[in-house]
This record gives C-alpha cells, structure tokens and sequence, in this order.
C-alpha cells in the first residue's frame, strides 16, 4: 500500500521530525511505501470551473491513503475534497486543534471537564472589562487558567491569579481566540496521558512535574506507565469517540477524589515517549488499524 505522511514543512521540532520519519520507516517493515511530504511541498489549487487539483514541488503518485500530521486545516480539507482518506480527519484534527470547538464537540456527549469560559470573539483587540473579568473568577475561582484556543506542548498556557494579570495576559493576545478554565489543584504536576489507536487503548502513561502545573514532556516532565481503573478507561475512550478521531492522545486530569477530569484531546499525539517506555510499536498498531479502516 502507497501512503503519504504530511506533516508541516515550517515547524522544525526535531521531535516531530524524529516521529514522523520513524513512521516512515517502520511503515517499510510492514511492506507500505509512505512518502514523507511537507505541507509547503503541496500547492492546492482549483481549476476555472472550481474543481480542486494539486500541484507539488515533488514527484509523487497517488496515495491509498494520508496520515495527516499537521493542523494545516485547508490543505486537509482540501485533500479529503479530492476524496483522499485522511487520517485522522480534517473535522476531527480541526475540532481538537481549537480548544474551545473541542469543549463544544464534548459538551454534546456530556464528558466532565474543568469549568470552563469560552473568551469572546474580536477583531483586533481583547478589551474586556472589570465586570467581566470578576465575573470569570466568580465562575472558576480565585486561581484560572488561560489557554490559547491554538497551541501546543503547553507553550500558551498560563496559571492567573488575579484579575489585573488576568486583564494583561489578555490584552498579551492581541485577537488570538483563547478559553479560561477552572484549576484543578487536586492535579498539579501530574496527568494521564491515554494513547488510543481505533477504538483500542494502546496504552497510557502517568506524567508528572515537581515544578511545574504543566505536564508535558517536552517542558520536562517524566512518564511511567499505568493501568488505568474502569472510569478513566470509559471517559477517554468517550472522548475519543466523540471526536470521531482514528488515533489520539486523551490527557485526563485528577480530581479531589481522584475521578478523572478530561483536560485536552490531541489529534497529532506525538507516542514516541511512550513507545520508548512500553515497547509497544505504536506505528505498527496505527498502520494495522489503517488497512482495516480501508
């Protein structure tokens, strides 16, 4: 079987790099050709009479299938338009890049989250005021977190703890949508992250950070594998469902009674750290699960 692997051409995050070519490689193992391409090797395009065609900078033949890494949502679209199987899907790879149209997918399948504000849409400038921001941590509490609606490896995340960092961290966004989140003291510094191929749990990791709120692993936490109870197990497969996602990663949050609380879903999720820690090939399972899906 043919395949591409487009992931983006700008980023330049080893890590991913490093993912995405051991992808490639383990696909060789197993007898599929997977052509690495970067999104900016693509050039989507629409004819005179509006129908969708694709130029490239590369020599390429038709895929049987797409593994879409990379949030370059037009593209993905586009391609599912020229009726090319992504994986995952442009609609579940938009719903989990948008944090606050994540929040919306989950509220219809009723998965517990943090308490959560979605921020108001504006043009150019964030000016929210004083009543409205009392109002936020009369809502969430004394202490909140501020999410950029796009972000990754917890790099626009912030814990505010008062109503004038609040306003600046705000006005710090210029018209970059975002979302405000009741803190979970109970899960400082430690996390769940469930892997999920198909509707099959592969495998999850307990994260945790002495120093820090944030638990991924590219801001220095550590993993240690876990076995989930039936609660955890339930909710991130819900989750994942309620997605429609091929492949995930589920981070799941503790409670004061240590019930799960579903913090992020990831349509990208980068498995190396927990191939490494399991021994379990986490392309070999996505691939098994793509020719199935075919």
């Amino acid at each position: 079987m043919k395949g591409w692997i487009i992931y983006n051409g700008a980023l330049r995050i080893k890590k991913m790099e490093a993912l995405v070519f051991k992808l490639a490689e383990e696909g060789k193992k197993k007898g599929y050709h997977l052509k690495l391409i970067k999104n900016n090797e693509l050039i989507p395009a629409y004819c005179s009479l509006g129908k969708p065609q694709l130029h490239s900078v590369l020599e390429l033949d038709e895929p049987d299938f797409v593994i879409f890494w990379d949030k370059d949502i037009l593209l993905a679209k586009h391609l599912e338009l020229m009726g090319f199987r992504l994986f995952n899907t442009p609609e579940a790879i938009e719903d989990c890049d948008n944090k606050a149209l994540m929040h919306l997918k989950l509220a219809r399948a009723g998965i517990r989250v943090p308490k959560t504000i979605l921020g108001p849409f504006t043009f150019h400038q964030h000016n929210l005021s004083d009543g409205y921001l009392d109002k936020v941590f009369a809502q969430l509490g004394e202490r909140i977190i501020l999410k950029e609606a796009y972000g990754s490896f917890g790099m626009q995340v912030h814990m505010i703890d008062s109503r004038e960092a609040l306003k600046q961290q705000i006005l710090n966004l210029g018209n970059r949508p975002f979302i405000m989140q009741q803190y979970i003291h109970s899960s400082y510094g430690r996390d769940i992250r469930v892997n999920i191929i198909g509707n099959r749990m592969v495998g999850a990791m307990a994260r945790t950070s002495p120093s820090d709120f944030r638990t991924n692993i590219t801001l220095g936490a550590t993993g240690e594998l876990v076995e989930l109870n039936q609660e955890q197990r339930e909710i991130a497969l819900k989750a994942h469902a309620a997605l429609n996602l091929d492949f995930s990663g589920i981070d799941l949050l503790f409670g004061e009674d240590n019930e799960p609380i579903l913090c992020e879903v990831n349509s990208n999720v980068n498995y190396l750290s927990f191939e490494e820690a399991s021994g379990v090939n986490f392309s070999h399972l996505l691939l098994d699960w793509i020719r199935e899906a075919l």
